[in-house]
């Protein structure tokens, strides 16, 4: 017979500020204590709230639909544990839905049948120079995400028929052949998501939208064993127990109040997401675990992240509002960043009909209709290509010598691009951008398998962190996808030995 259960949920430490509800409590994290001491559990209440009362029980609870969450929900769903996911939003994916769909990758099987046969190792120098100058701190996680993400990406094509662009359509004109796009290139995230999510459904998980996480829930011996949630539209009550429970909330780029804390030299940068809230965060803090480096500025992104891309797949000239080009195109965030470093308002990315022929042409069609009013052109000579973006001429057309130059040198010495360093030929385009907020670092502090640790560094029991909540995080779909897919094996293989020793312990 299962003794008596006692409960009390641990909130968060700054809903409020975080944007979510107010149910603080706990013990000794520097947060107010709105648990009554009592001897019967039953008298256990957040500010007037209904006591513990499980509406359902599942072995993995995941709090958070983007692709960490999702990549987590497989090995548990694969095992034949039950699995639960929920999303404060209305529709599944997460941010991740809207992001830009570039997969940091290589060595996968995918893409050695596509006759690119560099492996994760021989790629990994590289990628470890560019992620040591984004001053990423725990350099041997990255590698380790680095290595997972082919066979991330192999699992979700072989067991999800998960599809993606032939990558032979932009490395043969001199694209990275260390980057994979969903089926339809830039921004294509319903066909490489909506397969992932019917594939976990079709294995049993169950979604649940609309539900906010605002409370663990803590049994009378300390251990997590459940979450407690609010329903956005109507503010209902939901307590689900669970075995184990998986936090993949993402960042807090949405927070004002937590970038004004952190990062306060971005708090006057506007923000592309709206749900990156930083309740994940916070949650984890106030159940006891430590959050790291939430200092650490994240990178910017322009107000249309596919755009920011074009420059990795065609020809493309970034300019200033006075003509001046001041950063490398073939990187999706150093336009943003120099742009908010120097205060210079926006920019102008600028193109011919060789992005619009590229293998990115339909990300420029969508694009270019949607946002209308950020395009001009075409423009038959810079001269009216600058009178359309109201700058002066002269200025323009020495931004054009002085680029065309180091197109005939071959070596980009001001800014150091090295993809599709080639002449734009009128008639000409330009899109207009903005630097935004769309990624934060740092955040909860786990062991090499998610859990999430204390101060101490010991794990805090029954909770797993993924994707952009964790503190070694890294941008990117695929690193936060085999993030993700890390700790479903994680939780997968503890869950095992446990119904293992269960049956022993029946047995004897």
């Amino acid at each position: 017979m299962e003794r008596r259960a006692f409960f009390k949920l641990i909130g968060i430490s700054a809903a409020v500020a975080a944007g979510g509800t107010a149910y603080a409590c706990s013990s000794g994290h520097g947060m107010l204590s709105l648990v009554p001491t009592a001897e019967d559990s039953s008298a256990y209440r957040i500010a007037n709230d209904p006591q513990v009362s499980f509406s359902s029980e599942v072995d993995v609870l995941i709090v958070g639909s983007g692709i960490a969450g999702l990549s987590a929900a497989m090995a548990p769903a694969e095992a034949g544990h039950s699995v639960m996911v929920v999303d404060k939003l209305d529709l599944l994916g997460g941010e991740s839905f809207s992001s830009n769909g570039i997969m940091r990758v290589s060595g996968s099987a995918f893409q050695k049948a596509a006759g690119i046969d560099t492996t994760a190792i021989e790629a990994w120098d590289a990628r470890k120079q560019e992620l040591a100058d984004e001053g990423v701190p725990d350099i041997e996680f990255a590698k380790r995400l680095f290595v997972t993400a082919p066979d991330w990406i192999d699992h979700l094509v072989d067991t999800y028929q998960v599809e993606l662009a032939d990558p032979r359509a932009y490395v043969k004109g001199g694209g990275l052949s260390t980057v994979l796009l969903p089926k339809n290139g830039l921004g294509d995230m319903e066909s490489f998501m909506v397969p992932l999510r019917n594939g976990l459904a079709n294995k049993g998980v169950a979604f649940s939208t609309g539900l906010q996480a605002v409370a663990f829930i803590q049994d009378g011996g300390g251990a997590i064993c459940g979450m407690r949630l609010l329903a956005v539209k109507n503010q209902a009550v939901s307590d689900i127990r669970a075995k184990r429970v998986v936090v993949a909330t993402g960042g807090f780029a949405s927070s004002q109040p937590l970038i004004h804390a952190y990062v306060p030299n971005q708090e006057q940068v506007a923000s592309y997401t709206f749900a990156s809230m930083g309740e994940g965060q916070m949650l984890c803090s106030g159940v006891g675990g430590k959050l790291a480096g939430m200092d650490k500025a994240g990178p910017l992104t322009g107000r249309v992240p596919q755009s920011c891309a074009w420059g990795m797949f065609a020809p493309a000239v970034i300019v200033d509002l006075a003509g001046k080009r001041f950063a490398r195109e073939d990187d999706v965030n150093a336009a943003a960043d120099a742009c908010h470093a120097d205060d210079r308002g926006h920019w102008w990315t600028i193109f011919d009909k060789q992005l619009i022929e590229s293998s990115q042409s339909r990300s420029v069609a969508q694009v270019t209709a949607k946002y209308v009013k950020r395009l001009v052109g075409p423009c038959d000579t810079l001269d009216d290509l600058a009178k359309a973006m109201f700058m002066p001429a002269e200025a323009l057309k020495a931004a054009f010598e002085e680029y065309d130059k180091t197109v005939e040198s071959g070596k980009d010495e001001a800014f150091g691009r090295t993809l599709f360093l080639q002449k734009l030929i009128a008639p000409y385009y330009a899109f207009r951008q903005s630097p935004v907020r769309y990624k934060t670092r740092g955040g909860a502090n786990t062991d090499g398998e998610g859990r999430l640790l204390n101060a101490t560094g010991s794990p805090v029991s029954g909770v797993y962190c993924c994707g952009s909540v964790g503190a070694s995080s890294l941008e990117g779909l695929a690193s936060n996808g085999a993030f993700g897919m890390l700790v479903g094996q994680a939780v997968a293989k503890v869950l095992a030995e446990e119904e293992g020793s269960d049956v022993s312990s029946a047995s004897a």
